[in-house]
């Protein structure tokens, strides 16, 4: 018998939830293969992202994952874990995601990220690797050298939501691995903060002296 879904929408955003006979999620609208492809001011090229997880504040990020870190872990009377479960590495990396992004710029703790995903080096590298070439027969290679740091960040917390969520439709752990390097080797936009708020008139200001 083919397999049956049922269509749920959020009824403010209106992104699509695909979901099979036993509620498990297969599908998120915007973060498949065939998700819209965008290209920026100065050319870099990416798929659209359908939501923007960089703007989540990140202290509230920090809770949230160690919120759910406790829901995943069992420790004993003399505080050893006795139960793990497979969802805590990725709750581990947004938690640093989200310390990273309430930083100086600590790229270590980008890699402590990247570790979180993937613990073998050999394996972290070559799954990295991977997707660059991917990219590079998608759009050219280094273009995403051509993208900011939060954008990179941003789509590294999609794939590892849509991973947690149970979406299937990509290798969203391998595209994270990805965009944790693509984010540790660039820069935020000068018109972005995680934390603070900039005006578009500010933006435009420094905009223009960028151009100078």
């Amino acid at each position: 018998m083919p397999e049956k879904y049922d269509f749920k929408f959020d009824s403010v955003n209106k992104n699509k939830w695909i979901e099979d006979d036993m509620g498990n999620t297969v599908m998120i609208e915007g973060v498949g293969k065939d998700a819209e492809i965008v290209t920026n001011e100065k050319g870099g090229k990416q798929s659209k992202a359908p939501m923007a997880m960089h703007l989540l504040d990140p202290n509230f990020l920090y809770n949230w994952a160690s919120n759910k870190l406790e829901q995943y872990s069992c420790f004993d009377r003399d505080g050893y874990c006795t139960e793990s479960y497979k969802e805590t590495p990725y709750y581990n990396c947004i938690r640093n995601i989200a310390n990273f992004m309430l930083s100086d710029n600590k790229k270590t703790l980008l890699q402590e990220a990247i570790d979180c995903l993937e613990t073998d080096d050999i394996k972290q590298i070559t799954r990295i690797a991977k997707v660059l070439q991917y990219g590079a027969n998608r759009y050219e290679p280094n273009n995403w050298r051509l993208i900011p740091q939060e954008e990179h960040i941003n789509h590294a917390l999609i794939h590892i939501i849509a991973h947690l969520a149970g979406d299937i439709q990509d290798d969203h752990i391998d595209h994270a691995l990805c965009r944790l390097m693509m984010a540790y080797a660039t820069k935020t936009s000068p018109n972005f903060s995680y934390t603070d708020y900039i005006s578009k008139d500010k933006q435009a200001e420094e905009e223009f002296y960028d151009r100078l």
